[in-house]
């Protein structure tokens, strides 16, 4: 089975990681084929390229899959999308993220691809966004949905957000969530000498959270509005 993978960029980030990982998996299977399309990985965040890039035929570079809104390079973007799909005869196209979930999807329909799956790695509308924006992405996502066959959820609260703006139904989510190595964290223990080190007490209960320094990572939630509850 041909399957195919679209992203927008392959920086440091939860949606990449799951991607890369789900692409590295599927690619032990006999019966499958994988590739992965993403756009220039830019920004302050880092990259993961190198970790599929030394892998012959499978990471292709599409310059003109960008992540800011650009209707030149967005037109482009779709009609290479589609060509290569064709090319590689694509059974299953798996898009994540916003601009390649939308581009891709539009083109493997475009590309007669049988089956269409997008990941919901986070929203790209909400509160942190002007009413426009919202109802132009809400719109793009909400013709995305009408052309494609599932989405891939990684938690109800996300699928409810989508369904409550239009996108897609409720038949077409499945909730699938993202696997990882328990050992670790069965085998934790306290660790006294880092706790006096960081000046905390042998009973004092510990909350910790490892994410970038973004907004959208909910950090004031944690942090701030929570600690009247405590």
């Amino acid at each position: 089975m041909r399957v195919t993978h679209v992203i927008t960029r392959l920086i440091v980030g939860g949606a990449q990681e799951n991607t890369v990982n789900s692409v590295l998996g599927l690619r032990q299977r006999p019966d499958m084929d994988v590739n992965l399309i993403s756009g220039p990985t830019t920004g302050p965040e880092g990259s993961i390229e190198s970790e599929v890039a030394s892998i012959p035929g499978l990471l292709t570079i599409l310059p003109e899959l960008v992540r800011p809104v650009h209707p030149w390079k967005d037109t482009w973007a779709l009609r290479r999308l589609a060509e290569i799909f064709r090319a590689q005869r694509s059974e299953i196209v798996h898009t994540h993220s916003g601009k390649a979930g939308v581009l891709g999807r539009l083109a493997a329909r475009r590309a007669g691809v049988p089956v269409i799956v997008h990941t919901i790695h986070g929203p790209s509308f909400g509160s942190f966004q002007g009413a426009l924006a919202n109802g132009a992405v809400s719109r793009c996502r909400a013709l995305c949905g009408q052309s494609h066959h599932a989405f891939r959820g990684r938690c109800p609260g996300m699928t409810e957000q989508y369904l409550a703006a239009g996108i897609g139904r409720r038949a077409q989510y499945t909730r699938i969530v993202s696997g990882f190595v328990l050992q670790p964290f069965l085998s934790a223990r306290d660790h006294p000498e880092l706790r006096e080190r960081l000046g905390i007490g042998p009973g004092d209960f510990v909350v910790g959270k490892i994410a970038r320094l973004s907004r959208l990572k909910g950090h004031d939630d944690l942090f701030c509005r929570r600690r009247r509850n405590w």
